[in-house]
């Protein structure tokens, strides 16, 4: 599977928190409770946060660097008293984030560990250096040595508002940041028109995805879909397509909602799909029949991963 549960990882770019390095001092994390921290609400609007903030005496401002942001001089509860970006997508707010010069990693672990515990182990090859998971939230601390200057990150995120991130594309981020990341990342762009951007694949997707396809609407990331190398012969494929649903259905824990004609996918009649559909993030593994004489051409498997519709249409 391609998908994170939450975008700690994937939108740490150095730009997001310019400025943010200095002399700062570190105590104890307060940890949320429920949907409040730093001393807002997260998953509100971003009129509701400033609102918010100006009640408490805060002057918070845009972020030059990111339109999706607002910049914070203290957020109450943090562990780091300096600067903090607060983030937002059209569904609200969903992450703060904090940066300290690299030597202060430690002491920055020590300090969410006050409020949250000893962390989870981190896995093999992430830059993260601690991760906690409190009920509704995911929590961070990454090493970033190869930013000038070296520094460390503190993330936290509202899962229920967070926008999921899947082949290490944040879905519901402007298209700008987007291209951004996957170019950081190193994928190796293949066509671009207004409505799409198709890579060689998505550094953090499929490894053995021969192409990977970001759609954007309103000028966000609004789907992903990766397709998959074209078996020879169709029971290939669609033993293929079964295999790859059988392997998610395991990787989320419920079975699909499976539609394919009975003859398997057509061009005329429509693909084969198992789809899996939540309040956040719709999954869709597919069996494509691709152009061909007499709509026979060979089929290929992809997996796709969107945005549920929103009640009343796509109006933001």
């Amino acid at each position: 599977m391609t998908i994170s549960r939450a975008g700690l990882v994937a939108l740490a770019l150095p730009h997001l928190l310019a400025g943010c390095l200095g002399g700062t001092g570190l105590g104890r994390f307060v940890p949320p409770v429920g949907a409040e921290a730093f001393g807002v609400t997260f998953g509100a609007s971003r009129a509701t946060v400033e609102r918010e903030l100006a009640a408490a005496g805060a002057r918070p401002r845009p972020d030059p660097a990111d339109a999706d942001a607002l910049l914070v001089e203290r957020c109450p509860g943090a562990p780091v008293a300096a600067r903090c970006v607060l983030h937002f997508t059209p569904a609200g707010l969903y992450a703060a984030e904090q940066r300290v010069p690299l030597a202060d990693t430690g002491a920055l672990v020590r300090a969410v560990e006050k409020g949250l515990g000893a962390p989870a182990a981190a896995a093999a090859g992430s830059a993260a250096v601690a991760w906690w998971e409190p009920a509704g939230w995911s929590v961070a601390v990454h090493r970033h040595p190869e930013w000038k200057p070296p520094a460390a990150t503190f993330r936290a995120e509202f899962d229920a508002a967070a926008p999921p991130v899947v082949a290490g594309v944040p879905l519901g981020r402007l298209r700008a940041d987007v291209e951004a990341l996957l170019a950081a990342q190193g994928a190796s762009l293949l066509q671009r028109d207004a409505e799409t951007a198709s890579y060689l694949g998505c550094p953090l997707g499929e490894a053995d995805a021969v192409s990977c396809t970001v759609s954007f609407r309103r000028g966000r990331a609004a789907a992903v879909t990766e397709v998959l190398p074209t078996p020879g012969d169709d029971d290939a494929a669609l033993e293929g397509w079964r295999a790859r649903c059988a392997a998610v259905a395991r990787d989320i824990g419920r079975p699909p909602v499976v539609s394919c004609p009975s003859t398997g996918p057509d061009r005329v009649e429509g693909d084969c799909t198992a789809t899996w559909s939540s309040v956040r993030l719709v999954v869709v593994v597919g069996a494509h029949r691709n152009q061909g004489g007499q709509h026979r051409g060979p089929i290929s498997v992809y997996l796709g991963f969107g945005g549920p519709p929103r009640p009343g249409g796509d109006e933001d």
